[in-house]
């Protein structure tokens, strides 16, 4: 019978030493994949293409839909005006540019500013607990792009330019339904800032197959 405690009593204290073994090791970050580019470019048909050809490593793919814009109140209809002129959360106007074009624009006040900051630091902090993550991101405004690269500072990170031609974009506009046509229109020429990127895609002649082996490519070297 004492043999039998004593057997387990250092099964106990061993397998406690391992735990606390385990829990102090740091952990090592995740990488970090930020698809930066207009809104309809086909980051998020990206991210899927990556994700199966990365299996069965897993690569998480978060963004500027699921950590910005849905943990946003819904726009109703009944509450459209409200979403239409300033206020603290955000809104969107409708004008036109010299040629006639419907240019559909978001603004955040100072409380959507703390959500588009608290993506940037939901996305690093994925990568610090270790996981590898491909990001749709719209950086609507230079400073959430100076924001995230300062929250990933020591973090491997590749920044990638999702571009297509303005008009194709807004054809997808016309299909999809998903967003306004001239939202697009809005941030194409602003989206990239000023950030050197470690890679340029032209996605409009290639599948979402073929721009995530490139992908591949680039972290692979």
């Amino acid at each position: 019978m004492l043999k039998e405690i004593i057997i387990v009593l250092v099964l106990i204290i061993g397998t406690a030493f391992a735990i606390k073994k385990y829990v102090e090791q740091p952990q090592k970050a995740g990488t970090v994949i930020v698809l930066n580019g207009p809104s309809a470019s086909g980051k998020s048909s990206l991210q899927k293409a990556f994700q199966k050809i990365m299996a069965p490593d897993l690569w998480i793919k978060v963004g500027i839909d699921n950590l910005f814009d849905k943990p946003m109140p819904d726009i109703e209809m009944s509450e459209l005006a409200r979403w239409q002129s300033p206020n603290e959360i955000r809104w969107v106007t409708t004008t036109q540019d010299k040629d006639n074009h419907n240019v559909v624009t978001l603004y955040t006040g100072i409380q959507g500013e703390k959500v588009a900051y608290g993506m940037n630091s939901a996305i690093a902090g994925y990568a610090q607990a270790g996981c590898n993550v491909i990001v749709d991101y719209i950086a609507y405004k230079p400073e959430w792009l100076e924001d995230l690269q300062q929250k990933l500072a020591g973090i491997k990170t590749y920044y990638i330019a999702v571009k297509i031609p303005l008009a194709t974009l807004e054809q997808r506009e016309k299909e999809r339904a998903t967003s306004p046509v001239g939202h697009a229109r809005s941030h194409y020429d602003t989206v990239y800032s000023t950030l050197k990127y470690d890679l340029e895609l032209q996605v409009e002649q290639k599948s979402s197959e073929e721009l995530a082996k490139e992908i591949k490519k680039l972290i692979d070297r």
